[in-house]
């Protein structure tokens, strides 16, 4: 079963206009990525890990590579992982153990997958909050893969608002998610 769901990963990653698709890693890189976390990587990233790449793809800004792959603002996967956690924690709040942040959007956003729940439910992390989707990380990939817009499958609204840039005195519209 995951071996074709792979394929149709892989499948799917070929057809798309990826420049950031890193060559897929080690199972060396993946034990020691676990190592470093102190927690198991779900089975079906492992593989997406080992045959798709090293991150550089799936929606968004792509899935965070291992060590030597696709990085995300922070880093690879598990200093992305030890960024977030501590900046959560140094503003008073709880880490959910296993928690894990694979692929980033930008502006600070990024979905996470509980690693130790055998189901793999996803996460959307936003501005300190970190709230759990109605999807897990197979459910993920096929959102992606069908087109749909993952993040607005959370019941987030955008706000819109307009701004002064501060730099060029010039408005601007910005958008800002929130939670229902």
């Amino acid at each position: 079963m995951v071996d074709e769901f792979i394929e149709k990963i892989q499948e799917y990653t070929k057809s798309q206009p990826t420049s950031n698709l890193c060559t897929p890693t080690s199972k060396n890189a993946i034990n020691e990525t676990e190592h470093k976390l102190g927690f198991s990587i779900p089975n079906l990233l492992k593989q997406c890990y080992l045959r798709v790449g090293n991150g550089g793809f799936g929606p968004g800004y792509g899935v965070i590579g291992l060590e030597g792959g696709y990085a995300s603002d922070y880093g690879n996967v598990v200093e992305t992982f030890q960024l977030l956690k501590s900046d959560q924690e140094s503003e008073g709040l709880e880490w959910q153990e296993g928690l894990l942040p694979f692929c980033e959007w930008g502006c600070n956003i990024f979905s996470c997958v509980d690693c130790n729940d055998p189901q793999h439910p996803v996460f959307t992390f936003e501005d300190f909050a970190v709230t759990q989707q109605n999807y897990t990380l197979d459910r993920f990939f096929e959102l992606w893969m069908s087109g749909a817009d993952i993040l607005s499958c959370d019941g987030a609204e955008v706000d819109e608002v307009e701004i002064t840039n501060p730099f060029t005195g010039e408005k601007e519209t910005v958008s800002k998610r929130r939670q229902k």
